[in-house]
């Protein structure tokens, strides 16, 4: 690698360090700095002109199941997600891994583990509760998640499961009842707002832990989903947090999914349209690009755009070939 920064510039860059920044630059694995195009142009550095492409954290599918019959992981890095979360049946999981390009980050949790972390079926749940392992617990059903609230009610499982970083993926959908128990739980819960409407605000008005489990393809359609498939969905922004640095969150990693000084230099570049802003309830959207807003616009995830495409990966800061960006 260059001793040289990498400086991209000239385009839009998501950072909640600053919602104006058009430029930002890398040092290493690390982001140095985010601003605009006058400090670009007074840096030295290794430029990449972006021609109003936007740059933004990579995506996290925080819980992809494997079966068997599953992405391959190259295809998940070429689609702008550059972390994943997998549980599944230890071969399986052993065999995603082995496969997976460097630049993709994952944490694993295969079934059946002798040590670290794991992951279980719901019913199984309860003659694992006096674990201090990670634990990522598939909740398939209503009567699951009733089973594996009551047992998180004991105090002391509770506090056990938050210590130890227990996880839900859920892959049904969540009744109304459960919103304010899946709250004071304080364990993360995985789901994909694009398999079933989900009341998202009410879970994260409640206080819930709430990361996405992403269409391995085109994640951008989550979020879509997200926002306007849902009786109770979320603005953009609250999206975008749940597939990116809400994802490792629910790992313990409290500074990652973020463009910011100091985080790792781990970005997507996205062939966008106009960046807009964007909130669930039509009567109070707020579709906007005034900067006076102070909220960095997300692509128009309404469908009256096309969903943004790939165009570069940088991975703690060293740029990777996306296979199927259009040159």
């Amino acid at each position: 690698m260059t001793d040289m920064p990498t400086i991209l510039h000239s385009g839009d860059v998501y950072s909640s360090v600053d919602p104006f920044a058009t430029a930002v630059s890398f040092a290493g694995p690390v982001v140095s700095w985010v601003g605009e195009d006058e400090a670009a142009a007074a840096t030295e550095g290794d430029r990449t002109h972006l021609d109003g492409d936007l740059v933004a954290p990579g995506f996290v599918h925080a819980g992809l199941l494997l079966t068997g019959d599953d992405p391959a992981p190259a295809a998940l890095l070429d689609a702008g997600i550059t972390s994943v979360h997998v549980l599944g049946p230890a071969a399986v999981v052993e065999s995603f891994c082995a496969a997976a390009p460097e630049a993709l980050a994952i944490t694993a949790y295969p079934a059946g583990a002798e040590s670290g972390r794991t992951s279980l079926p719901a019913r199984e749940l309860a003659g694992s509760v006096a674990s201090d392992r990670p634990l990522y617990v598939v909740v398939e059903d209503e009567s699951d998640l009733e089973g594996v609230l009551d047992a998180l009610d004991d105090a002391e499982v509770r506090s056990r499961a938050q210590r130890a970083l227990w996880r839900l993926r859920i892959t049904c959908p969540v009744p109304a009842r459960a919103v304010d128990r899946l709250a004071a739980s304080g364990i993360g819960l995985t789901l994909d707002p694009g398999a079933h409407d989900q009341p998202l605000a009410p879970l994260l008005a409640a206080g819930a832990q709430v990361s996405f489990a992403l269409d391995p393809t085109a994640p951008w359609r989550t979020l879509a989903a997200a926002v306007y498939g849902s009786t109770a969905g979320v603005s953009a922004r609250a999206a975008f947090n749940a597939a990116t640095r809400f994802g490792f969150r629910a790992v313990g990693v409290f500074d990652g999914g973020v463009l910011a000084p100091g985080a790792e230099a781990t970005a997507v570049r996205w062939r966008v349209g106009e960046l807009i802003v964007q909130i669930a309830d039509e009567r109070l959207a707020a579709w906007s690009t005034d900067p006076r807003s102070g909220t960095p616009g997300l692509p128009d995830l309404s469908g009256a755009s096309p969903l943004p495409t790939v165009r570069d990966i940088w991975v703690r800061g060293e740029r990777h070939a996306v296979w199927s960006a259009s040159t």
